[in-house]
């Protein structure tokens, strides 16, 4: 068989299939149409009054990578931005986009650029490899490389007044690649899920000065009530000696100052912290030259300390927290990995609080920026995921994780940087169980540089399995067993011994180095009829495992809505049980179903509440309510 005969047999055998033809849809995915698709300004911590947005149809085209064309002759027809190709609301019928193809898009634009002026496109997320033309000219030297993370192109020396062409060419391996890709996966099974590929955040255009902000950095101190910014601005010149000017609503603070040189600011004597019963948040507006930029930030402190008994426990404003978290996966049946809108995404976090959790654990996906911008405004505490990379968890040994590590910690300092303003989020999670974690020296160096690189938050060990610097160590094929904490005085950079238990509940041994957490538990599963995504009939060739509906936690007492409240309200007695003796917080599995997983609080199209929310947030109020006695008690 030669090259090109194979690569169509794996072409056909890939792409072929389609997703499952009996939508799902959420309420809000039922109403999205071309002309209203997240139409919010993506960037609320950093916004601008001239933007364009480029949500909506474009011509797509899947050509083979075998004889691909320099530019399609014809286009499939169009997909709805910025919904990757795979998902109901990009229109395209459940196509999937298989790693021998290239995925096009195209659309005209209008232009006018302007001596002094910059013409920015901005994409929040393109999964996997991108490449923009405008007209016949790529516009970046390099092509951008990471599904998770946004990234910007000048298209000022390539613009022309007027009509434009805009092309963007897509290759996305899935899972025959070393890169972050989560829980996508070719087919769904177990904890693994659709994959998505193209375009999948937000696309737009702002016209900005030559010399502009590109970006800020804010951090705040509660005990010295201060707050320093460092503004860096684009296309300064040398002799650029104009300072710019900041102004913190509702403060009277008014500071200038310069380009990539801290300043610190003394806030009012009277100011007001930020947490998730009063979610205060100081707005300001920043100026330099002919450019101004809207952004906000909160005074907020999350660290771990011993409490009056010695035992570490995570402190939010200088007082003992308990993580009352869940697992939150952040897909939609409609969208898959895209929030098919801005009030669909407040929902999920207004039922959390609704139900008693003050804190989610983004698990493996990094969200766009609004959705951040939510739980600031809302109140929610976030603990972050980093995605995680290919990975074999039953192999001993994996030298993709180690060919990979570069690409990882580009793309892990890629995500801190993306996500530093954000004051929700308080703990980092570079590893997630075994998923694409690399050796004893690498986990360490990667954890040793989270902390170093971010030392305003804290950084969970790796969450669950393989913790070689002193919590559990869980080697594929083999048993659990406990390594020795390193040495006082001895780096161990990690805050947090990170456990994983189904059902549960569980907690790592109260330990002289780190705090005790559960990071994830639970998994109850209960079916609700006329709510549950099915899986393919593919899934099958994987030998039945985990092919249709199933919870992590099981459902066989779960099954009635009596059994699961009945057996979540018990794990809940022991949390509490675990909680006086130590435990600093847990996660519970999961916000939501998600495909062919039935453990959620809600249904995958969020259309029925599993619980009653009354009854859930008297029970975790409960278990921080004994936490708080024991973590107070001398």
């Amino acid at each position: 068989m030669n090259m090109k005969t194979l690569m169509t047999t794996v072409f056909v055998a890939l792409s072929a299939t389609m997703v499952n033809a009996e939508l799902m849809l959420t309420e809000w995915g039922a109403k999205v149409t071309s002309e209203n698709a997240l139409r919010e300004y993506p960037r609320p911590q950093m916004e601008r009054k001239n933007w364009t947005c480029l949500n909506g149809d474009w011509d797509y085209a899947i050509t083979p990578i075998v004889d691909a064309p320099v530019r399609p002759g014809k286009w499939d027809g169009k997909i709805r931005v910025p919904f990757a190709l795979e998902s109901p609301l990009s229109g395209c019928n459940g196509r999937l986009l298989a790693p021998h193809e290239y995925l096009w898009y195209t659309r005209k634009i209008t232009l006018d650029p302007k001596p002094g002026e910059r013409i920015l496109l901005h994409f929040g997320a393109v999964d996997f490899r991108a490449m923009v033309f405008l007209g016949h000219d790529e516009v970046a030297s390099t092509p951008h490389d990471g599904g998770q993370l946004p990234f910007t192109v000048d298209l000022t020396p390539f613009a022309k007044k007027g009509e434009n062409e805009l092309t963007v060419l897509v290759w996305d391996p899935t899972e025959d690649f070393i890169q972050s890709r989560g829980k996508q996966a070719f087919r769904t099974h177990m904890c693994f899920y659709t994959r998505v590929s193209g375009i999948w955040q937000t696309v737009w255009m702002e016209t900005v000065p030559e010399r502009h902000i590109a970006d800020y950095d804010v951090t705040t101190d509660i005990d010295k009530g201060e707050v320093t910014f460092t503004f860096n601005v684009d296309g300064l010149k040398y002799g650029d000696a104009e300072p710019g000017l900041l102004a913190i609503e509702g403060t009277g603070i008014k500071a200038k100052f310069r380009p990539g040189e801290p300043m610190k600011i003394k806030m009012p004597k009277n100011f007001k912290l930020w947490n998730p019963d009063s979610p205060n948040l100081y707005r300001f507006t920043a100026t330099f030259g002919g450019d101004a930029v809207k952004g906000y930030f909160a005074m907020r402190k999350f660290e771990r300390r011993r409490d009056a008994k010695g035992v570490w426990r995570f402190f939010l404003n200088n007082e003992p927290y308990f993580v009352m978290a869940t697992l939150d996966q952040g897909w939609w049946p409609d969208g898959l990995l895209t929030p098919p809108s801005e009030e669909a995404m407040a929902f999920d976090i207004k039922t959390l609080k609704d139900c008693g959790f003050n804190t989610m654990r983004k698990h493996i996906k990094v969200e766009p920026l609004r959705y951040y911008a939510l739980c600031d405004k809302m109140g929610l505490l976030v603990i972050q995921d980093m995605p995680c990379c290919n990975f074999d968890p039953c192999a001993p040994f994996n030298w993709h994780n180690v060919k990979g590590y570069g690409l990882f910690r580009e793309e892990l300092k890629g995500l801190v940087d993306h996500l530093r303003k954000v004051p929700s989020i308080v703990m980092w999670v570079p590893y997630n169980e075994g998923w694409g974690q690399h050796d004893r020296a690498l986990s360490h160096f990667t954890l040793d540089f989270v902390k170093k690189y971010d030392p305003t938050r804290l950084v969970d060990g790796p969450s669950g399995w393989s913790d070689w610097d002193g919590g559990d160590v869980h080697p594929p094929r083999a048993r659990v067993f406990t390594t020795q904490h390193r040495p006082e005085g001895e780096c161990e950079p990690a805050d947090a011994v990170d456990y994983h238990i189904y059902r549960g509940p569980g907690m790592p041994r109260v330990n002289d180095r780190r705090v005790s957490f559960l990071g994830e538990f639970g998994g109850l599963g209960h079916p609700v009829e006329g709510h549950i995504w099915r899986a393919f009939d593919q899934a099958k060739s994987l030998g039945g495992k985990h092919t249709g509906d199933w919870g992590y936690g099981g459902i066989n007492d779960t099954k009635t809505r009596e059994g699961l409240e009945k057996t979540y309200l018990g794990l809940m007695d022991k949390l509490g049980e675990l909680a006086e003796k130590g435990l600093g917080g847990s996660v519970y599995t999961q916000t939501t179903d998600v495909e062919i997983e039935i453990n959620g609080l809600l249904t995958y199209d969020r259309k029925v509440l599993k619980f009653d929310p009354a009854v859930l947030k008297s029970a975790h109020q409960s278990v921080i309510d004994r936490f708080m006695k024991s973590a107070t008690a001398k």
